[in-house]
C-alpha cells in the first residue's frame, strides 16, 4: 500500500462523490449542470463535428450519459472522463437557447490514480472514429499506463497484466489486431519527428508511415526531399524506394565478390529486408534462421533445417483469412458443380415430345379454334403440363372426321389448386401452338 494512503481516505473519496465504485451492471447516475464540468487534460482525442452531434441530440435526446470524476478546482466541480464531444454539443445547444439541455445525466466514477483514469478515458473512446494521430497517441499512452500499473503489481479486472505481452492486452482493449498494434509501435519507435508531424497533419497515410518506419533515419530524411517537391508520398512510392535500395546493395555485394572480397555477413538481430525479387537465387532468404545462420549462401537450393519465414510469421488474421479463402474457393467449386448439374438436367430431351389428344365435337372445336375462341377448357386430367402441346381431334358419330388443331397449354388448375374441381379434372388454358 502506498505511503500516506489509507482505507479511510478511499472511503472519504467515494463518499464525497456519493458513489460505490465496485464494477457492476448497475451504476448510480446524477443530473449535473454542464457548467460545473471541465475538460480532462488527459483526454487527447480530437473533437470534431460538434454541430452535427448537437443536431442529433436536439432531435432525439442524449443517448449516452457522460462519465465524470468529482474533483473540484478552479475549473469546475467535475472532470470529464468520457463524453467530451457530447459535453461540447450540449454547451452549443444551450448557447443557442435550448436551456433544457443544461442538465446532463452522468455516471460518477472514482479512478484511484492518473494511470487508471487514463485507461478509463481510452477504453471509453475505443469505439469512436479516430484520426491516425489519435490512434498513435492512444497506443503510446495506454502502453505507458499499463507498464506502470504492471510494475506496481496492479490489476485490471478482465485482463492479466502479469503474464504474456502487454501488446495482447492493448489489442483487446482497443479492439484492434495485434498486427496493427505492432505497426503503430514501429511508427512510434522509428519514425523521425519530421514525418510524425506530417502524419499528425494527415498529409501522410498510415501505410506509408509504416513503410518509412522500416528505413534508417538518414533514408527517411532523404525521402523528405521528394515529399517537399510533390507534396505527397504514397505507400507504393516508399516501397519502391526500399526495393530499389535493396537492389543497389545486392549489385554492390556482387561487385565485391567479383573483386575477391567477402561480403559482410548479416548480424544477429538485424532487421530482415526482403531482397529484390529478380535477384533471389537462394532459399536462405526465406528462412526464419537467416539472420543467425553461419552457413547461408546465395546459391543454396536445399537445406534440411529450412523453416519458411512467410509461414512461420503469419499473424492469426492472415491464417484466418487464408482459411476463409480456401472455404470460399471450395464453396464456389461446389456451386459451379451444382449449377452444371442443374443445367444438364434442364437440357431438352432428344426423344420426341408425346402429344396428347383431346376428343371434341365439331361445335367445341370451333369454340376453341375460331375467331372468338375460348381461352380455357375443362377436361379430364391426362397428366397435362404447362407448355405441352395437345391435339384437338374432332369426332362425330363416334368417328374421327380428320379435322385437328395443335394447341399449347398456357396454364393449368387441378383439384389441388382449385377447390371447385373434382378429383381427376382440370382447367387448362389454350393457345394456338
Amino acid at each position: 500500500m502506498a505511503a500516506g494512503f489509507s482505507v479511510k481516505d478511499a472511503l472519504n473519496k467515494n463518499s464525497k462523490a456519493g458513489i460505490d465504485e465496485s464494477p457492476r451492471a448497475r451504476f448510480r447516475t446524477k443530473d449535473i449542470s454542464i457548467f460545473k464540468m471541465y475538460r480532462n487534460d488527459m483526454n487527447f482525442y480530437s473533437v470534431a463535428d460538434i454541430e452535427e452531434l448537437a443536431g442529433d441530440i436536439l432531435l432525439s435526446g442524449l443517448k449516452q450519459n457522460l462519465e465524470l470524476v468529482y474533483a473540484p478546482c478552479e475549473k469546475g466541480e467535475y472532470r470529464i472522463v468520457a463524453g467530451e464531444r457530447r459535453w461540447e454539443a450540449l454547451k452549443y445547444l444551450v448557447s443557442k437557447g435550448y436551456k433544457d439541455f443544461e442538465l446532463a445525466t452522468s455516471k460518477l466514477t472514482t479512478p484511484q490514480d492518473d494511470d487508471e483514469e487514463q485507461v478509463e478515458i481510452i477504453i471509453a473512446n475505443s469505439y469512436r472514429s479516430k484520426t491516425i494521430s489519435d490512434m498513435i497517441e492512444e497506443e503510446t499512452r495506454l502502453k505507458a499506463s499499463l507498464e506502470r500499473m504492471k510494475a506496481a503489481g496492479k490489476k485490471i479486472k478482465g485482463y492479466d497484466l502479469q503474464s504474456g505481452r502487454l501488446r495482447d492486452v492493448i489489442s483487446s482493449m482497443l479492439h484492434v489486431s495485434k498486427t496493427k498494434i505492432a505497426q503503430i509501435e514501429a511508427i512510434n519507435n522509428n519514425l523521425i519527428p519530421e514525418w510524425k508531424e506530417e502524419l499528425k497533419k494527415e498529409r501522410l497515410t498510415f501505410s506509408a508511415a509504416y513503410e518509412l518506419s522500416g528505413m534508417t533515419e538518414d533514408e527517411q530524411r532523404e525521402t523528405l526531399g521528394k515529399f517537399s517537391e510533390t507534396g505527397e508520398l504514397t505507400h507504393k512510392e516508399v516501397k519502391d524506394m526500399k526495393e530499389a535500395k535493396a537492389a543497389g546493395q545486392q549489385v554492390s555485394e556482387s561487385d565485391t565478390e567479383e573483386n575477391g572480397m567477402n561480403p559482410p555477413e548479416a548480424r544477429a538481430g538485424d532487421d530482415y529486408e526482403t531482397p529484390h525479387p529478380e535477384g533471389i537465387t537462394s532459399i536462405c532468404y526465406s528462412c526464419t534462421e537467416y539472420e543467425t545462420c553461419n552457413v547461408k549462401t546465395e546459391t543454396c537450393t536445399s537445406c534440411d533445417q529450412h523453416k519458411n519465414r512467410t509461414e512461420a510469421y503469419k499473424t492469426d488474421e492472415q491464417r484466418y483469412s487464408e482459411e476463409q479463402d480456401a472455404i470460399d474457393r471450395e464453396t464456389k467449386k461446389k456451386l459451379r458443380e451444382m449449377e452444371q448439374e442443374e443445367k444438364m438436367q434442364k437440357l431438352p430431351s432428344t426423344a420426341p415430345e408425346e402429344i396428347k389428344t383431346i376428343r371434341v365435337s365439331q361445335d367445341k372445336f370451333e369454340e376453341y379454334t375460331g375467331e372468338y375462341r375460348k381461352p380455357y377448357m375443362i377436361t379430364k386430367d391426362d397428366g397435362f403440363k404447362v407448355g405441352n402441346v395437345v391435339k384437338l381431334v374432332v369426332f362425330a358419330a363416334g368417328k374421327a372426321t380428320g379435322e385437328t388443331a395443335d394447341m399449347r397449354i398456357t396454364c393449368k388448375d387441378d383439384d389441388i389448386t382449385c377447390s371447385g374441381l373434382s378429383d381427376g379434372w382440370c382447367v387448362i388454358g389454350l393457345d394456338v401452338a
